[in-house]
């Protein structure tokens, strides 16, 4: 009987034999013989690239068996083979994959071994002793739970921790699944993954973007763990991947969600030098900026400030250096980028468009390892190493700039006597002090100077630190306990006039609690839940001359303080096996605090300055308090194996905002907290969605529209006085937006070629509609906001020729954003006057640019001192002068208009990348 269940199970593979190929070649490389293989066979080869560097051969195969062609390629490279159901074939060196598992398993059951969940890594054999006392995990049988609970026990939780063997840090998005139950799950931010299935004898599958996917079998009597460690996936020349999804988007409840892949971030060109995490967003659909080097980003019809950023659980206020033509993360450090537009969790709050939630990473707790990048303009490094193995370890990166020699090379005396520098540190330490408990520390430092010689400067600051304690009470029950801290401070200098000299600080500080829960049921519901809390202590302007010659009084405004806390629940569950919903409700409140002088104003009359009728001074206690529900919700309906749609809704609100008269975010707007006057922001976000898989996953197509609505958003008077203004809700106006649109998305995974397109059509309207003329903005009409940029369209390709070359190119094109224009001249009393057109009814040029970069790795040897890669870039190939702004000057008797550019050339850089003491597979 075994005999025939063996013949059985070969049948494929001996039928597959018959198959013949022609093929005649002269000198061709090993690579490339393998990928003219693949094509004509439909086989696929894996094996590493580092023994087939220098094997070239001729080949003559006329009408020739493929097994026979194989085993020409075997004897002629010194590589052994084995050929695997499903048209497999796997090359190895030095030693020969045993197919004899089924016999060795049924002896390790005959024997009744069972094993405890500690994983214990199958390696290849060096020795042939070796390879006869050695068995696969794959193979061995894991006993989870007590036995003796089996007859009581219906149903029970398997839990675990996912991790990359070689560097013992955790695998997030890992999807452990057991094909039988159709059931499954993904590890969270720490690797770690939990649900429900009926007791009994299982294959569960754990699949990871990059790593091997690897199965174990398992009979599970009652609540237990198992832990698995996860290879690197070897080379296929038609499995290259190169964006990281949690889960297939089709059976994934969360839409408007994205992922983004530090491989493929370090791979797209980039006007610096260097990977941009925040401009690496704006490839995405829905997501948009003013223009080139501009600070902070637009979703789907959001300003700058909407979008809430979080550095492991951290808030940062600042995300960029120099003005924003650096990014202020170094790439390096960072483990997982997740955005979401829509379809955002019940955890999250506090901003009404989007979430991007950053992790760094926690060091590599099996070895030490320096990695590194030089360009032109700056310099990074990295270094790792483990504290106690697999226990702890800790992790560093540090970057700088050296870019003052390039103002020297300017034709402008005052540029090329100035100076712009940045810094940063970033650093991570996790400690595991036994199975259920881990503590992880986290730190941020960014620093920005800017001396205009003899006019301005600027210095601004981010320091940022989280500690987090995570608990494990049970298999079902996981809890993370955060303390954090943000700080942001900038100060500006105006030397102008001797006699006017001074400076400005201004400062932000954020003190924050979290609780973060998450429950598996024993039916498989994911039920999440918590509370938080932030403290503001905002000093929102401080004036003080900078000599004694200066006329400027010194004033400083009332510090501002408020508490924003929140309670959460959702729940993730499948209602059918074809229908899965996510309902939750998030409860924010918020209150600010005195002490506080809040002026009164006239009922009925305009508010302004003038009709300020009285004051009212608060104590220590609360002045004014807001609170609300936010309501989130997403469905995910499957219309077959490769099909699905999703619906989903959610409503946020914002209680601090940022106050700036410019369309770009820059480090020096002010962020002013909600009072009596500024209320806080709602949006509320109505969206649907088709999805779809082609070629087993290897291309996803998807459509999302929505429809967004913003209530109490703000707009300013004309001539608002901003900076040190007391009175500031006298200059600031209060109106509504809507938003709406529609994302196409086509994205080819794998393959040497892979890359997406994406077009987005959207409109972003703004109405301020006050009770009085000068409150009103365009009649109280809608109007198009200062980032309605409705066509969009992106592509991304990259092509990998080998696993030690690859080019990358962006190409980018948008519609113009809106301006307001000067359009006539009319005499009033005697005087000249300007008229303007309506609000943002002009739009300047469209936009377009295009990108392109090759990275060149070093020999990929898997045990060597270095490895380095060059990358060569060129950022706006065509040269294009787009228009940034569009600025009017009155020269005699008319107004003559400007187009400003920030690139307005080619910008061609060259990097070099390092990695000591460590492969550099992620990159690669």
């Amino acid at each position: 009987m075994k005999r025939l269940t063996l013949f059985l199970l070969f049948i494929p593979i001996i039928a597959s034999f018959a198959q013949t190929i022609t093929l005649q070649r002269d000198s061709v490389k090993f690579t490339e013989l393998i990928e003219l293989l693949e094509e004509e066979s439909k086989y696929q080869f894996f094996y590493s690239p580092t023994w087939t560097d220098s094997l070239y051969f001729e080949i003559n195969f006329k009408q020739t068996p493929i097994k026979a062609a194989i085993q020409w390629l075997s004897a002629n490279s010194e590589l052994n083979y084995t050929i695997l159901p499903q048209k497999k074939v796997v090359f190895t060196k030095g030693y020969q994959i045993k197919t004899d598992y089924a016999q060795l398993f049924t002896r390790y059951i005959k024997d009744e071994e069972a094993f405890k969940t500690d994983s214990i890594i199958y390696e290849a054999p060096q020795k042939e002793e070796a390879q006869e006392r050695t068995i696969s995990e794959e193979y061995m049988l894991f006993t989870i739970g007590n036995q003796a609970k089996t007859p009581y026990s219906k149903v029970a939780t398997l839990s675990g921790k996912i991790t990359d063997i070689e560097s013992g840090e955790p695998l997030v998005g890992t999807v452990v699944y057991v094909d039988d139950l159709k059931n499954g799950t993904v590890t969270n931010l720490y690797g770690h993954y939990s649900f429900s299935l009926p007791t009994g004898r299982y294959k569960v599958e754990y699949r990871s973007v990059g790593m091997k996917t690897t199965y174990r079998n398992i009979v599970i009597h009652s609540d237990g763990s198992l832990d698995v460690r996860m290879k690197s996936k070897p080379t296929s020349l038609k499995e290259v991947t190169i964006t990281a999804k949690n889960e297939d988007p089709v059976r994934n409840l969360r839409m408007g969600m994205e992922k983004i892949s530090m491989k493929t971030l370090k791979q797209l060109p980039l006007g610096m030098g260097e990977a941009d995490v925040i401009k690496t967003t704006l490839l995405l659909p829905g997501v948009q900026s003013v223009g080139e080097a501009s600070n902070g980003f637009n979703v789907r019809g959001g300003s700058t400030d909407q979008n809430l950023i979080l550095l492991n659980d951290a808030p940062i206020i600042n995300t960029s250096h120099f003005f924003g033509f650096f990014s202020g993360f170094n790439s390096d450090i960072i483990k997982d980028i997740t955005l979401y537009k829509s379809g955002i969790p019940a955890k999250y709050g506090g901003r009404v468009s989007s979430v991007m939630d950053m992790t760094v990473k926690e060091g590599n707790r099996k070895e030490t390892r320096l990695n590194g990048g030089i360009s032109p303009v700056s310099g990074r490094l990295t270094l790792e190493s483990p504290i106690k193995k697999d226990k702890s370890s800790f992790i560093l990166a540090a970057r700088t700039t050296y870019s003052d020699w390039v103002l020297k090379l300017l034709d402008d005396a005052k540029l090329k006597n100035s100076s712009a520098n940045f810094h940063d540190l970033q650093g991570s330490f996790s400690w595991d002090i036994d199975d259920n408990n881990s503590v992880y520390v986290t730190g941020y430092y960014s620093h920005d100077d800017f001396d205009y010689y003899t006019e301005d400067a600027f210095e601004y600051n981010t320091i940022a630190s989280t500690v987090k304690w995570k608990h494990i009470f049970s298999p079902k029950l996981f809890s993370t306990f955060s303390g954090i801290v943000s700080n942001y401070d900038y100060t500006t200098e105006s030397r102008t006039d001797s006699s006017l000299l001074h400076q400005i600080d201004y400062m932000l500080n954020q003190y924050s609690f979290k609780s973060d829960f998450s429950y598996h049921s024993s039916k498989n519901h994911k039920i999440d839940f918590g509370l938080n809390a932030t403290w503001y202590d905002l000093s929102p302007g401080k004036q003080k001359p900078s000599s004694t010659e200066s006329l400027i009084a010194y004033k400083e405004l009332e510090h501002e303080k408020a508490l924003e806390a929140a309670l959460y629940i959702s729940d993730e569950f499948d209602l059918t096996h074809f229908m899965s919903l996510s309902a939750g409700l998030r409860y924010s409140f918020y209150s600010n605090f005195g002490p506080k002088t809040q002026y009164n104003y006239a009922s009925g009359l305009p508010r302004t300055t003038e009709n300020v009728i009285d004051t009212t001074q608060h104590g220590n206690g609360p002045v004014s308090f807001y609170s609300g529900p936010e309501l989130r919700f997403s469905s995910n309906i499957r219309l077959s194996g490769t099909s699905s749609l999703k619906v989903g809704y959610n409503r946020m609100y914002q209680y601090i905002q940022m106050i700036s008269n410019t369309a770009a975010m820059a480090p020096t707007d002010i962020w002013k907290l909600s009072d009596k006057y500024l209320k806080p922001q709602r949006g509320d976000q109505y969206s649907i969605g088709y999805y779809k898989n082609f070629r087993n996953g290897s291309i996803e197509a998807s459509v999302e529209t929505y429809y967004k609505t913003l209530d109490n958003i703000i707009d300013y008077k004309g001539g608002a006085q901003l900076v040190m203004n007391e009175h500031l809700e006298t200059d600031v106006l209060n109106g509504k937006g809507k938003a709406y649109g529609v994302e196409l998305m086509l994205q080819k995974k794998r393959g040497k070629l892979t890359g997406w397109v994406n077009y987005t059509y959207s409109r972003i309207l703004h109405k301020i509609d006050g009770e009085f003329d000068e409150e009103q903005v365009n009649n109280g009409d809608y109007f198009p906001a200062n980032y309605d940029k409705p066509h969009d369209f992106k592509v991304v390709a990259n092509y990998k020729f080998s696993r030690r070359m690859n080019i990358s190119t962006n190409l980018f094109y948008s519609t113009g954003r809106p301006f307001t224009a000067p359009v006539a001249y009319y005499n009033f009393g005697g005087a000249d006057k300007v008229y303007y057109s309506d609000r943002n009814s002009m739009r300047m040029p469209d936009y377009i640019r295009l990108d392109v970069a090759a990275t060149i790795n070093g020999n990929l040897v898997a045990k060597k001192l270095n490895h380095s890669s060059w990358t060569f870039a060129v950022y706006n190939l065509m040269g294009r002068q787009n228009a940034y702004n569009i600025f009017f000057r009155s020269e005699g008797d008319r107004i003559q208009g400007y187009k400003m550019s920030i690139f307005g050339q080619p910008i061609f850089t060259v990097t070099y990348n390092f990695k000591f003491m460590g492969n550099a597979k992620d990159d690669f």
